[in-house]
């Protein structure tokens, strides 16, 4: 009886379940049918028809209105038009990725179904229930007697039918096929989907545009995983030594040689001062494969190029690694891209450093949606809100498991993590203060939290304006944000309060890098690796150029503090030749620190007023 009573209660469920879903910058709502057919209705422009993925369940859309902006008095051209802009890359993430919303809203309708299916079991339970427990007359028998009586028995039946039939009837009714393919869509994920009315019109004259699209990048970011996957391959291969570019899926064997040669040669010529080999033993050292066991590079941080690096420089990496994001801004394909470098380095934790959506709208969602399918379930995740989230966006990643920033000390994966929202809430209508905190005062009290009972290992900040307080404090010695979409390496300086160093990283892409589409410009992320303590050993850049090649930094120390030194920055990458060049690497080590400022003098000098003057380009 419960089997065959949750069976039909499951088929109740699903054939009359709807929920609420967008679709591109529309907010939607999806209602079950067992056509095998999924229709889109859109209203007066006609409407599109494909079928179903789920087998013989169906499902009608009907597409409501594109959210607008709260404040609507505050709109201006140039408001709308960037609105108007990002509802255009909406609907190319739709055409170009149409899987992540059929996804999302089938899994809207199956939990309205189990809820519809849970509260009919309930109700038909209720009727056996009291069935069992009504006295044995004269309940009993009245409706023993009613259903003896054979017209009783056939209105009885006859009510029943009617309303199994109200409800199933309309869902199983197989509607008129509107519309047609349309040719312009061919070798597309709408190849197969029907399309009438004006709405038909508007895909023909620009279909073409819509299917180049698509179908450059694609070919893009099937070319940028394939040289992900041979670069990632060759730079494990040579112990991260040097860094490593592959295009059109290879890696230049021979100079990657030279290179390695080249930085193991270097080793040992910074070696010498301290305890000069014998005459025999250099050549040999230099001619090492990069496989072999070769002298271990110095550990005092370098700031020349080449600095030193590879797995025998950092010999703790290892224990904790980490894949940073940063302003990835919506970008499904960089997103997938993101995924992949968690599975190659294997990565513990994934954080992401802000700015995952364009605007924080609720259809943004499927931004959420697509990092949390593209990183490896076994990794955790963590990431903090910037100016161009949400506070649906913050929700949105708590419901899928990720850890959100709150301004208190989080462990995520052995590493504790502090930071917050970003001060600022950018949307359609200007930039504004998210609440009554200015980005100063966030950082502020950030500081003061760093420096309480909790240690933090890291700071997950998405505006690098936050880093001067946290700097002075010295509490927290890791700081990450993105924001100003540019990479400025790293840099360590030394707290005046507390004594000690503090590193921070400034991450993300050129303006534009991680917009819709292939990347206009580098695109970085970076690999980091701590020690089982949670303290930073090993770090690495991977960077996504807009060529589709991509580079594989080497693995790069924390930089140090030479005397007399204020700060010291490590670019994450130096000109390729560098790494080739040992004469350019005197051999006393102090000396290697102008090269290394002169590297990193652009961000370094006006580190603070840069960040400032490049709010607004965040």
């Amino acid at each position: 009886m419960i089997l065959a009573s949750s069976l039909a209660s499951l088929l109740l469920g699903l054939s009359t379940a709807t929920a609420s879903a967008p679709v591109g910058p529309h907010e939607a709502t999806w209602s079950a049918t067992l056509d095998s057919t999924i229709s889109l209705d859109l209203g007066p422009l006609g409407t599109a028809s494909m079928e179903s993925p789920a087998g013989v369940l169906g499902v009608t859309v009907v597409l409501g209105e594109i959210p607008g902006d709260p404040a609507p008095n505050a709109a201006n051209a140039a408001s709308v038009g960037q609105s108007l802009s990002s509802d255009a890359a909406s609907y190319l993430s739709l055409v170009s990725h149409p899987d992540l919303t059929i996804r999302q809203g089938l899994y809207g309708l199956a939990g309205d179904a189990l809820r519809r299916a849970g509260v009919i079991e309930a109700i038909f339970l209720c009727c056996v229930a009291a069935w069992r427990l009504a006295p044995t007359k004269p309940w009993r028998e009245t409706v023993r007697a009613g259903a003896s009586h054979r017209w009783a028995t056939t209105v009885a039946f006859s009510a029943a039918v009617a309303t199994v039939a109200s409800l199933l009837v309309p869902a199983m009714r197989t509607a008129t096929t509107h519309g047609s393919t349309l040719s312009v869509l061919e070798g597309t994920p709408l190849a197969r989907a029907r399309f009438s009315g004006r709405i038909a019109d508007v895909v023909t004259a620009y279909g073409p545009k819509a299917r180049s699209f698509v179908e450059t990048n694609n070919d893009f970011y099937a070319k940028a995983d394939t040289n992900l996957r041979a670069a990632w391959k060759a730079a494990e291969q040579t112990e991260g030594l040097v860094d490593v570019t592959a295009a059109d899926g290879k890696v230049d064997a021979t100079d990657l040689q030279a290179r390695v040669k080249a930085s193991s040669a270097k080793t040992v010529v910074e070696a010498e001062p301290a305890s000069p080999p014998s005459p025999g033993e250099t050549p040999e050292s230099s001619e090492s494969p990069a496989g072999a066991e070769t002298p271990s590079a110095s550990a005092t941080p370098s700031a020349s190029a080449p600095p030193v690096t590879g797995a025998r420089s950092v010999p703790q990496r290892g224990h904790r690694t980490a894949v940073l994001t940063t302003d990835l801004h919506c970008n499904l394909d960089v997103i997938g891209f993101s995924g992949v470098l968690d599975q190659l380095s294997g990565a513990d934790v994934h954080m992401d450093d802000g700015d995952l959506t364009m605007t924080g709208s609720d259809p943004e969602r499927v931004c959420v949606d697509a990092l949390t399918q593209a990183v490896p379930s076994s990794t955790a995740k963590v990431a903090t809100i910037g100016n161009h989230d949400s506070d649906a966006t913050a929700s949105r990643l708590r419901s899928q498991g990720w850890t959100v920033t709150d301004g208190s000390v989080q462990r995520v994966a052995g590493i504790d993590v502090l930071g917050d929202d970003d001060a600022e809430r950018t949307t359609a209508a200007g930039t504004k203060l998210r609440s009554g905190e200015t980005t100063e005062q966030i950082a502020t009290r950030l500081a003061k939290v760093s420096c309480g009972r909790t240690p933090v290992d890291v700071v997950l900040i998405h505006q690098p304006a936050t880093f001067d307080p946290l700097m002075k404090e010295g509490c927290a010695p890791l700081l990450l944000a993105g924001h100003v979409h540019a990479e400025r390496g790293m840099t360590t300086a030394i707290s005046p309060r507390s004594g000690r160093p503090v590193t921070g990283i400034v991450s993300g892409a050129g303006k534009g890098g991680t917009s819709l589409g292939s990347v206009t410009e580098d695109a970085f992320l970076h690999v980091l690796s701590f020690d089982s303590a949670g303290a930073l050993v090993a770090w690495r850049a991977v960077i996504l150029h807009p060529d589709a090649s991509v580079t594989v930094g080497a693995w790069r120390s924390v930089p140090g503090i030479s005397s007399g030194q204020e700060t010291a920055t490590m670019a994450s990458t130096p000109d390729p030749s560098a790494s080739a060049t040992p004469e350019q690497a005197p051999a006393e080590v102090p000396t290697e620190a102008p090269a290394e400022s002169q590297e990193g003098t652009e961000p370094q000098e006006g580190a603070e007023p840069q960040d400032q003057a490049e709010f607004s380009d965040g």
